[in-house]
């Protein structure tokens, strides 16, 4: 199989690339390059028209060009490598009995009811809890009406102070913390894993059909975030899995030990941004296990441009940064596994090449570097084709299937670009607003 992905790749760059561009005529860029390479020997087919600082010049652009080949081709491998060494799914029974829902929420009069809904089906009243974190809106009275146990801030404390006051009310075994928007639909919680020994259980979460506004979902913005999603559960948690070391229990939804969210509360900066990355690598520096499970779980991602913008370049990107000396403690802490200490190296990687990545990609693009920027795009493109086939089945609906895999390579572009931005957003919030500062040890456990 994958063979005849790697020909049909392959087969797909021959015929669709524009080949002539390429050629190695007396003109090109590429002869020129070449020519430039061996400018100390003494070639005598060199033309005097070739001005040495046009040669120099397109000797930068390829340097753009093979950083731009190189990160991919890491990327690539990397992929690969997750794909043939994930394990077989896990296997598990549940007891709802010893599982509480915890839900910290802010303003979500619009979903708040469809997620207690979903938990009514399979636990108890008195095993839902919500935390109303300051809400201006009817969260509070729609909660209490549906007769699960709801608890109210007077004013917004934020997200992990709801959850650490929650925490401490929870009686069960094991807890199932959730996002205002997240639907279970008929989950089961897999408490059998935390039974035999494992402290944290990821879900395999993907973005709802519907908007928060409950219009339909199924838009293009909304199915690349499907594919996304989709490739960094089936792909990505699933190879981590092998090592018990999922390196981010989801915010929207995950279980575990109630006992190892009380004792580690106190560690947890108590930022937003980022804060269910921050509480799955303390677990795991704690010499936790985090497993993951095959199970869908749903949550509304964002429908149209603007709105994932704001959430990559205030929330998800700026958490990332804000986890940093997280991921070097990882990388040098010998006990932890060498799957996960690989995901660490990648994501430090990440960050100090996004800056050659877009700067690379600007260079070419402001100097029309067409061809050389096409042949980035396809091979970006090829590098994708077998993740798609994996995960293409989470897809929402078939006609957009090729649209959303050839617009990828731009997507991942964007998502660079937000991803280097995100780092100003990040040092503004730390060091200048000081909302992003580390509170310290969180006071809200009683109140």
């Amino acid at each position: 199989m994958f063979q005849f992905v790697k020909i049909a790749a392959l087969s797909f760059i021959i015929i669709i690339a524009p080949w002539d561009s390429f050629k190695p005529t007396y003109n090109s860029d590429i002869f020129q390059f070449i020519i430039t390479s061996f400018s100390s020997v003494d070639l005598p087919f060199v033309s005097s028209s070739l001005h040495r600082e046009e040669l120099e010049q397109a000797s930068v652009f390829w340097k753009y060009f093979f950083l731009l080949i190189f990160f991919l081709s890491v990327d690539g491998f990397k992929i690969l490598i997750e794909i043939y060494k994930r394990p077989v799914l896990r296997t598990y029974t549940s007891n709802p009995q010893d599982v509480t829902a915890l839900i910290a929420c802010y303003n979500s009069a619009k979903t708040i009811k469809f997620t207690i809904d979903d938990l009514q089906k399979i636990l108890s009243n008195d095993r839902i809890i919500v935390v109303d974190d300051g809400s201006t809106d009817n969260t509070f009275n729609i909660a209490k009406n549906m007769g699960v146990q709801v608890y109210r801030f007077e004013m917004n404390k934020g997200k992990v102070a709801a959850i650490n006051f929650g925490i401490y009310r929870v009686k069960t075994k094991y807890t199932l913390l959730l996002d205002d928007d997240t639907r279970v639909g008929p989950l089961s919680p897999p408490t059998s894993l935390l039974e035999e020994g494992y402290t944290g259980v990821a879900f395999n979460l993907l973005p709802c059909r519907r908007t928060r506004d409950l219009t339909n979902g199924k838009n293009f913005v909304s199915c690349l975030q499907r594919y996304e999603y989709s490739k960094s559960m089936e792909i990505g948690k699933r190879f981590q899995d092998g090592a018990l070391s999922v390196s981010c229990i989801s915010g929207a939804v995950g279980l575990f030990l109630t006992s190892r969210l009380n004792s580690f509360h106190h560690l947890h900066s108590t930022v937003f941004q980022g804060e269910d990355l921050e509480r799955t690598l303390i677990d795991l520096l704690k010499g936790g296990k985090v497993a993951f499970v095959n199970q869908n779980v749903w949550t509304f991602a964002p429908d149209n441009w603007l709105s994932l913008t704001k959430q990559r370049l205030f929330n998800w990107y700026p958490g990332f940064y804000r986890n940093i000396d997280h991921f070097f403690h990882i990388l040098f802490d010998k006990q932890l596994p060498l799957r996960l200490k690989g995901e660490m190296f990648y994501n430090i990687f990440v960050i100090l090449t996004d800056p050659l990545r877009i700067y690379s990609f600007f260079a070419l693009f402001i100097y029309k570097q067409w061809a050389m920027l096409l042949f980035v795009y396809l091979f970006y493109l090829a590098i994708e084709i077998y993740p798609f086939i994996v995960v293409e089945k989470y897809l929402p609906v078939a006609r957009y299937y090729m649209p959303a895999l050839i617009a990828y390579p731009i997507y991942g572009i964007y998502n660079t670009l937000l991803r280097s931005l995100a780092l100003f957003v990040w040092l503004y919030n730390r060091f200048i607003t000081k909302r992003m500062r580390p509170k310290g040890r969180p006071g809200d456990r009683i109140a």
